[in-house]
């Protein structure tokens, strides 16, 4: 549980703590680390923040994913676990024989069950694919970030929302959904 004087850290850094503040802050991370507050250092500080905030993007990220996506067909498919699940058998089902024709009934959030050909159905799979894993890719790009940072500025100033009008990265993946 992030604590109040943690939350603030996080949203602002810690340049206009007073000294009151800092020793709060000390001994909250003294506590959680399991060291003595002398021993908490500087970079010990910068360190605990950058846990923090990685914790964080990582909840967003999930929650990015699970959240959902619009497909290029105009109807929004919702991507919790258990729909990335059924995804998957789905797709099995399909590409097990590539002469099944199938009508795939798939639930959308906007317009309840829509009837998919192979083709369509296969393409929604693939922009759900593409939805996770530019999300992951996002939530890796902005941990490399933190983890680079060497101020408590660049830390706060890394944030998901910020981020996100920028361009997936490019990076290779795994085609596993599941990631």
């Amino acid at each position: 549980m992030i604590t109040r004087i943690e939350q603030r850290m996080i949203d602002e850094g810690i340049s206009a703590f007073t000294q009151y503040d800092m020793n709060i802050l000390i001994v909250r991370i003294s506590e959680k680390i399991g060291k003595l507050p002398y021993e908490i250092t500087a970079d010990v500080i910068l360190q605990h923040h950058k846990n923090l905030k990685i914790d964080i993007l990582e909840d967003l990220c999930e929650e990015e994913i699970i959240k959902g996506f619009k497909a290029t067909n105009g109807h929004f498919y919702r991507t919790n676990r258990d729909d990335q699940i059924n995804m998957i058998g789905q797709k099995d089902v399909l590409n097990t024989d590539p002469n099944v024709e199938e009508t795939v009934l798939w639930k959308t959030e906007d317009a309840g069950y829509v009837s998919h050909t192979k083709d369509e159905w296969l393409k929604v799979y693939a922009e759900a694919f593409e939805h996770k894993k530019n999300q992951l890719l996002k939530y890796n790009e902005l941990k490399m970030k933190i983890i680079s940072a060497t101020t408590h500025e660049e830390v706060v100033n890394t944030d998901w929302v910020a981020d996100n009008n920028q361009q997936a990265p490019t990076e290779t993946v795994s085609q596993d959904p599941e990631g």
